[in-house]
């Protein structure tokens, strides 16, 4: 049997065109449909067991049933049957359809994260002020900039701690982001008990540190069962406030925790903490965790990836010892090899799951290949992140990880970072839960995220020898979230060749 890719898209086009033609496809001679193994309910068995009981992601699913093939071939769009439920499948990073068509993937979103922007409709009156509550700051280039050099600071100063030991990957990274985020001013400001010392607590380390596995596994696995652990987030939240609740009370006006209390006119108070109901304390954890764990995670798979590629890790550690303080390029605004490093690892890893879909709500037009179908409410419309964002169309080398697939989609030398990462921008999709028109719901902290990791490496390698061992960069199992295989360790030494940072 050949092991090809080629042969492999063949073996499995034949056996979709060998699967029974029920139920029918919905856009005859339009969109390509795949009927799935089972007469009755389509994917839905199928899908439950491989992404639930053998831990498979959605997207090795989509792979292995047939149906990215079919889209592959077929302008990159397939339909199939979860069940019941017409599902519409994209390959590609192009916007369908508009916001305003579209809601959560399940009714469970408000349960996991109560009154969070992400879980309201589109028109929701409160939504604008919640984004920009995130956006003003972690979204502000000029905001982000100013952060820099005590990103800058306390990485130095949490690097010197882990000096000279062996550690596990994941925990460096997510130790080091969640400490980080905890102390520099105008963010979090949870200076009297940081994040890091809730990681390991036996309340609450299991959600602290798998929070959007849990959800995750909810959402893009279609599995209702994931919720019973998830509740735990509340009595986390209201520690951590009143842990830090001085610290809090004299924070900077640009605090995320201060400007959501400002959005719910509500006084910093122990009392108005006290009080606070179960959709405000979900809202406002969602909030946190997601400032430190999804740049934790993406930070993860940018190590695993810079230590895997030589060329890559000499570049970027000449730029970070030659670039002078900040560690940038000769072009300032422009990005940097540490820019790029993380923009790429984003990519091919990311911070979201392989694959997510949303629900229709009316029925609305798509064009495809110049046919005009109508898509009916209620439709599951996913998009495969995974094998989006390895586009051959988009990435001159989709499946490899290199810089220069970052650099083929720069439009001009004006490009910076914040442009790249724009609602506007459609080539990599690791900041949205799909790519709706004018993506509307693109992650407001992503600039911060990006920046932040790119501050990180250029701290670390332009001071340290780094080495990494056992790493495994395929997709865990029973992760809902990307997560390497094995994350392996991590053990850093101070360069001697570089010099010393000045005391503080």
């Amino acid at each position: 049997m050949t092991t090809s890719a080629d042969g492999r898209r063949a073996v499995l086009r034949d056996t979709a065109v060998a699967l029974p033609q029920w139920p029918r496809a919905p856009f005859p001679g339009v969109i390509a449909h795949h009927p799935g193994p089972s007469r009755r309910h389509g994917h839905a068995p199928a899908f439950h067991e491989a992404t639930v009981v053998r831990g498979e992601s959605a997207s090795h699913y989509f792979r292995a049933s047939g149906i990215s093939a079919l889209a592959e071939e077929n302008g990159g769009l397939c339909t199939f049957w979860m069940g019941p439920r017409l599902g519409l499948y994209q390959i590609t990073n192009a916007p369908l359809v508009g916001e305003d068509v579209l809601a959560p993937s399940t009714d469970a979103n408000r349960a996991l994260f109560g009154d969070f922007m992400g879980s309201m409709p589109h028109d929701h009156p409160d939504r604008p002020s919640k984004r920009a509550a995130v956006e003003r700051s972690l979204g502000s280039a000029k905001f982000v900039a100013r952060l820099e050099p005590d990103v800058r600071r306390h990485t130095a100063d949490h690097l010197r701690l882990v000096a000279g030991r062996e550690v596990p990957l994941d925990d460096f990274t997510l130790t080091l982001t969640a400490y980080v985020d905890s102390v520099i001013p105008g963010v979090l400001d949870l200076t009297q008990r940081p994040l890091p010392e809730y990681l390991d607590s036996a309340e609450y380390g299991r959600v602290v540190r798998g929070f959007f596995d849990l959800a995750s596994d909810v959402i893009s696995n279609d599995n209702p069962g994931a919720m019973r652990e998830f509740d735990v987030i509340v009595p986390f939240v209201r520690d951590l406030l009143t842990a830090n609740f001085e610290a809090l009370a004299e924070a900077p006006a640009a605090n995320l925790i201060r400007r959501y209390f400002a959005l719910w006119e509500l006084p910093f108070t122990r009392r108005s903490v006290a009080a606070l109901d179960t959709a405000r304390i979900k809202e406002l954890g969602t909030i946190i965790v997601a400032t430190y764990d999804t740049t934790a995670l993406s930070l993860m798979w940018a190590l695993g990836y810079v230590e895997s590629d030589p060329q890559v890790k000499a570049a970027l550690t000449a730029e970070a010892r030659a670039g002078g303080k900040d560690g940038r390029c000769p072009r300032a605004g422009s990005p940097t090899v540490a820019d790029l490093a993380v923009l790429e690892a984003v990519r091919l890893g990311g911070s979201n799951p392989s694959a997510l879909w949303r629900r229709t709500t009316e029925a609305f037009t798509l064009n495809h290949r110049g046919v005009a179908v109508t898509v009916p409410p209620g439709t599951m419309l996913w998009l495969d992140r995974r094998q989006a964002n390895r586009d051959p169309a988009v990435f001159p080398e989709p499946c490899r990880f290199a810089p220069a697939n970052i650099e083929a989609i720069v439009r001009s030398e004006r490009e910076t970072v914040s442009s790249l990462l724009s609602r506007g921008r459609y080539e990599i999709n690791s900041f949205s839960m799909i790519n709706a028109e004018r993506n509307p719901r693109k992650c407001p902290g992503r600039l911060f995220s990006v920046r932040m990791q790119s501050i990180v490496l250029s701290e670390l390698y332009g001071h340290y020898t780094v080495s990494t061992r056992g790493v495994d960069l395929r997709l865990r199992r029973h992760a809902s979230m990307p997560r390497p295989a094995c994350p392996g360790t991590i053990t850093i030494h101070r360069d001697t060749g570089t010099p010393r940072e000045p005391k503080r």
